[in-house]
């Protein structure tokens, strides 16, 4: 039976830091008292890692397993060509032999049994008009696989789901390309002293990536800004990853909350200035209430409800370990962040109307 099989967020590089440490220290779960039993002595590993450029566009993804057959999926749903997403299950069915083969053959690359197993292959979709003053803006639309694919059982309850490799498959033929195929950097880090990998990594973002993106360059485009970059890690048989973002893309151009004398306000602002407010998160959450293209629904003022919703959803689930450490609530801060997303929503629709 066909079912969602969720991609999850990548978090931040913080977030990864905390999950392999805690991996590190696991010892055990002690079901009697409900707790886990964690070893502070034991040191975090020094970890091979592997960045590829992150591509602004909208996620989806392949599907398939000899019992249900191929379907696609967008971020959040099983999508058709009758109810698509900018235009990606149609595309997908138009290559549909393609994605088969490549399927096919990853199966055969890590000895998956595509009877009892289903092959989900994540992509950004992207190019076109799915994402303005992006890496491939100014090429028509297409795939880009991520570096890794997931394994998941046709029974959810008989056994984990796992990543591998998508070992650079592709189709460039039929506009299906691979992340891992670009420019790729390899490095280690120190989980037990990560800060010295931090500016290691924005060196390559503001280098390597925002001046002029390598994957457009590649595909014929220069000086494109790039978004980032994507960097991803095994550590005893689980994958990690995480994203880290240059300003150009992260920072909007709307006017910035300024911070006043009290304490906590000055904190409070801080937040939503320098982690809430992002160029990238209100352009996704304009993207979840109308759709690309605006296909969902004609923007309206009527629908800021929602779309303050999304933004302040989204930062809760980004930002929580953050707001958690500053001691800020959700309550104390919606007011701030749903005025900054306020004027930016009105100054979306205002261009959208221009346009018209």
């Amino acid at each position: 039976m066909k079912r969602f099989i969720s991609y999850g967020s990548i978090g931040q590089f913080r977030n990864a830091v905390r999950a392999i440490r805690e991996q590190a220290q696991f010892v055990s779960y002690d079901k009697e008292t409900d707790k886990v039993v964690m070893d502070k002595d034991r040191k975090p590993p020094i970890l091979p890692c592997v960045a590829t450029e992150k591509i602004h566009g909208t996620n989806a993804s392949v599907c398939y397993s000899k019992p249900d057959g191929l379907w696609v999926q967008s971020r959040k749903n099983i999508i058709t060509v009758e109810r698509d997403n900018a235009g990606c299950a149609a595309a997908v069915e138009e290559n549909r032999e393609a994605w088969l083969k490549i399927i096919k053959d990853l199966a055969k690359d890590h000895n998956v049994d595509l009877s009892d197993s289903v092959i989900s292959i994540y992509f950004e979709w992207c190019g076109g008009s799915i994402q303005k003053k992006s890496a491939v803006s100014g090429l028509n639309k297409r795939a880009i696989i991520f570096n890794h694919f997931k394994v998941s059982p046709l029974v959810p309850e008989d056994k984990e789901s796992s990543w591998l490799s998508t070992n650079g498959r592709c189709c460039p033929e039929s506009n299906i390309f691979n992340v891992s195929n670009f420019s790729v950097w390899k490095f280690d880090i120190d989980f037990s002293n990560p800060s010295p990998s931090v500016n290691k990594m924005i060196k390559i973002v503001e280098e390597k990536i925002e001046p002029s993106s390598p994957l457009g360059e590649a595909m014929g485009i220069k000086n494109n800004t790039g978004e980032g970059i994507v960097v991803t890690t095994y550590f005893e048989g689980v994958l990690h990853r995480f994203k880290v973002k240059g300003e150009k893309h992260s920072k909007s151009k709307v006017k910035k909350l300024k911070p006043v004398d009290e304490k906590f306000e000055a904190i409070k602002i801080d937040f939503v200035n320098n982690y809430a407010y992002k160029a990238s998160r209100l352009e996704q959450a304009w993207q979840e209430v109308f759709g690309i293209d605006n296909e969902k629904c004609q923007p309206d003022i009527t629908k800021m409800g929602d779309f303050l919703r999304c933004v302040f959803n989204d930062v809760l689930k980004e930002e929580s370990d953050i707001m958690e450490e500053l001691g800020l609530e959700p309550k104390k801060i919606s007011g701030s962040i749903s005025s900054v997303a306020r004027e930016w929503f009105k100054d979306q629709l205002d261009e959208y109307y221009k346009l018209k």
